[in-house]
């Protein structure tokens, strides 16, 4: 006869206090189902409890007190006021139980997000929450409201527009399965989880991904703070050490990571994906760095950032002076450039020079690139696989001297279009381009595409080149030059044209590919003179012109301009090179005055930089043009706001709000510039206002928290910090208010002192936040940890 189980009879599920906070507002609203009360509180005892103790409800003043109970174990008190019982004598236990009921919900909840191995949790919880960050990064991103846009550092809005995630594989941990169990295997990954439940700050999401693969999502986080955090985690794993008992063998494992940020990670059109595809895209960029790290020895740290850079590798050696490497479209290869390539540290191979020779890419695929050698330092040192690659910036080459050496013989040409091959092409094209006054150089990608499956992909690939090739040789007459380009793609030189004529032909190229040959291809060109560009930027142009191009909708055709200058200074801006943006953003308005995205831009870079004048200069120059820009008059108030000038704010947040009803930051500030005149009930009024639009709980309950303080409202402050916390679980503002709340109250310090550690995690940098941890320590008498918090927070 089959019995019942008790699920939770391993004991591999309990609540510590932590849990029971983060679970807070679940847990009284659960209650709240069945026992009416007016507030409410949790209370830790100092000593754990050896027997249980009876629910007490207290008549005189409406209080019920409930021991909270899972699975034999009291746990805290939960306190309900304002409670009235018409069975005061038999119903606290029946209610105690209900009560016991939720803590059984909640266990069902933890163990269907935690994994029972290592404790940490599971990888599909770590996708929810990488989903909810990115929505919530887009949310900040598209209110041009984060602290990466015109808000300084100082705002009060705790989020900063970007976060983090870490991917940690075990380095040759499958050997340890093997030769000493798969239960010693389960030992090693349960004191790894340990670790990183140790390591990691409370407000990281870990996860065991899979095996011994783990996933770290790091809110509020930049590239300096995941690699630091990665170096803390691989530094760790290496000092851990396991006895087998069997053998008495000493086993050691080491862990190699990768890190990518959000949404630096990220461009042009891998933007427009779900929430979810984005979330496994940032996840393999990760693994794409923790794959470098491994590449390079293992036990390393390697941001995907820095692939491109210093992390390629050659992946084999092809006939006919071809390569092989590490590094496609998904590391930001592209078509054309150029790579110096050593011998890996440590190798055997012996060369009179760190680099043994330069390469360049033809071809790009979505993993892996194809490259020609362009030069050799000498026949004897050979490129090998394995060989590492660094990425050549500008126009610099440590082999330039040898192209003095003219090579007499006549350039390559590619079988299958009759082009130069690009290596031969970039060579003629060095020197033709030094002596025309006028010339254009075009780029074309063929978007459409061979299944790679099929056994005739090269071919099928080469005939849609030759087609398209014949077609633009044809749009631009003989005078023009061309090269093949990567598999999909080729280059041409046109010398004498307009620039309006230019932009004709490959307009003219696009509609004939696409109703003549049935081919979708995609064109980016640029022009020389324009504006200060030298006659070496122009192929870099046309490269920026062929991603803005990208972005376009039907015709994929674009000329380098304002906008594409536009394009490429966003990037730097996510890259985080804000002067380098700034420069480009001018460069954009050169082109073009009226370009109204590269001014907003650029006063969003000065607001970056707390340059907030010259931000407001470019704000007003926005509006001028366009008096419904709601972002620029949103930037225009925010400017105003942080120079001072509360009323000139206040007028551009209305404007902001009559051309667009609804913009929740509008909102807030307005709310703010009444909260701080005293009209807290204007204030109220316009947050409860915000709270109902998209994003606004995230913003707003903290503000009404606070105004609700102000009115002397506890029970709703309570609240309010609450959902604010529902809403945001690493909002470090709402935790620190309602540590204070709880000792200003004067209850349980214990959950005051979990609260302001938090916080003070979260922001470390915030003296506010240590004191009032210090002043938690002091309400439960822990003089000595006081005094250690204090002279940290000092020093």
């Amino acid at each position: 006869m089959r019995t019942k189980k008790d699920i939770f009879a391993d004991g591999t599920i309990s609540f510590t206090p932590q849990e029971l906070i983060d679970f807070e507002h679940t847990i009284k609203d659960c209650i709240a189902e069945f026992l009416p009360f007016t507030s409410y509180s949790l209370f830790f005892p100092r000593e754990e409890a050896t027997t249980i103790p009876e629910p007490e409800y207290r008549a005189e003043d409406k209080e019920l007190i409930l021991p909270l109970v899972f699975q034999g174990k009291m746990l805290c008190f939960f306190i309900a006021k304002g409670v009235r019982l018409t069975a005061p004598a038999t119903a606290p236990k029946y209610i105690m139980a209900l009560a016991g009921s939720v803590l059984e919900k909640l266990a069902l909840y933890k163990k269907a997000i935690t994994d029972p191995l290592t404790g940490l949790y599971s990888r599909n919880f770590f996708f929810g929450e990488l989903e909810q960050a990115i929505e919530q990064v887009q949310g900040c991103l598209a209110a041009g409201s984060c602290r990466s846009g015109v808000e300084s550092r100082t705002t009060d809005l705790s989020f900063s527009g970007t976060f983090g995630v870490l991917f940690l594989d075990l380095d040759t941990f499958q050997p340890v399965n093997e030769r000493y169990g798969y239960l010693k295997g389960d030992d090693i990954l349960a004191e790894i989880g340990h670790l990183l439940h140790m390591v990691c700050p409370k407000y990281t999401t870990v996860s065991r991904f899979a095996n011994d693969k783990f996933a770290i999502l790091v809110p509020d986080a930049k590239p300096r703070a995941c690699f630091q955090l990665s170096e803390v985690i691989r530094s760790g794993i290496s000092k851990l050490s396991f006895i087998d008992e069997m053998t008495r063998d000493t086993l050691r494992v080491t862990g190699s990571l990768g890190y990518v940020c959000y949404p630096q990670g990220l461009e042009g059109a891998q933007f427009r994906r779900t929430g979810s595809e984005q979330a496994r895209m940032i996840v393999r960029k990760a693994r794409e760095g923790m794959a470098v790290a491994k590449a390079q020895g293992r036990n390393r740290v390697f941001g995907y950032a820095d692939i491109l850079a210093r992390g390629g590798r050659i992946l084999e050696v092809l006939p006919m002076n071809r390569l092989m490497v590490s590094l496609g479209e998904a590391a930001g290869a592209k078509v054309g450039q150029r790579f110096l390539v050593r011998a890996p540290k440590g190798g055997q191979t012996v060369v009179p020079s760190p680099f043994k020779g330069e390469i360049v890419l033809v071809e790009v695929r979505d993993d892996v690139a194809f490259a020609e050698i362009l030069h050799l330092g000498d026949a004897a040192w050979t490129i090998e696989e394995s060989d590492r690659l660094k990425l050549i910036e500008g126009e610099e080459s440590l082999f330039t001297d040898m192209e003095d050496v003219k090579d007499e013989r006549m350039p390559n040409t590619d079988a299958a279009t009759k082009l130069y091959r690009y290596s031969d092409f970039v060579s003629w094209f060095s020197e033709a381009r030094l002596t025309p006054e006028t010339f254009g150089l075009i780029l074309i990608r063929i978007l459409d595409q061979p299944d790679e499956q099929t056994d005739g992909y090269q071919d099928g690939m080469d005939q849609m080149a030759m087609n398209v090739a014949r077609l633009a040789q044809g749009a631009f007459g003989e005078t023009a030059t061309g090269g093949r380009y990567g598999l999909n793609g080729m280059i041409f030189f046109q010398e004498g044209i307009a620039r309006e004529t230019l932009l004709e032909r490959c307009l003219e190229i696009e509609k004939q590919a696409e109703d003549g040959l049935g081919i979708k291809i995609s064109i980016g060109a640029s022009h020389y003179p324009f504006l200060n560009f030298d006659r070496a930027d122009i192929l870099e142009n046309s490269r920026k012109a062929l991603e803005h191009a990208l972005l376009l909708p039907e015709p994929h055709v674009a000329v380098f301009d304002s906008i594409s200058m536009n394009l490429s200074a966003d990037r730097k801006f996510m890259d985080g090179d804000i002067y380098g943006a700034i420069e480009e953003f001018k460069q954009a308005l050169l082109a073009d005055e009226n370009n109204l995205l590269a001014r907003n831009s650029l006063g969003i870079c000065y607001g970056q930089l707390g340059r907030f004048e010259e931000a407001r200069h470019e704000f007003e120059s926005v509006v001028s043009l366009d008096k419904n820009d709601v972002l620029a008059l949103y930037n225009l108030g925010w400017a105003n706001h942080r120079l001072g000038d509360l009323k000139r704010a206040a007028t551009s947040y209305h404007q902001c709000l009559k051309a667009e009803p609804g913009h929740v930051y509008s909102l807030v500030r307005l709310g703010s510039i009444e909260e701080k005149g005293g009209r807290l009930d204007a204030a109220t009024a316009l947050y409860k206002k915000a709270i109902v639009q998209p994003g606004g709980e995230r913003m707003v309950y903290r503000s009404l928290a606070r105004v609700s303080y102000k009115l002397g409202e506890v029970e709703g402050t309570r609240e309010y910090l609450h959902l604010a916390l529902k809403a945001d679980h690493n909002d470090h503002q709402a935790m620190h208010m309602l540590a204070k709340l709880y000792l200003d109250q004067g209850e349980d310090p214990q959950i005051a002192e979990v609260l302001a550690r938090q916080s003070a995690a979260l922001s470390p940098g915030s003296d506010a936040y240590w004191e009032t941890l210090v002043e938690t320590l002091e309400a439960q008498g822990k003089a000595e940890e006081a005094a250690k918090v204090a002279a940290r927070a000092a020093g």
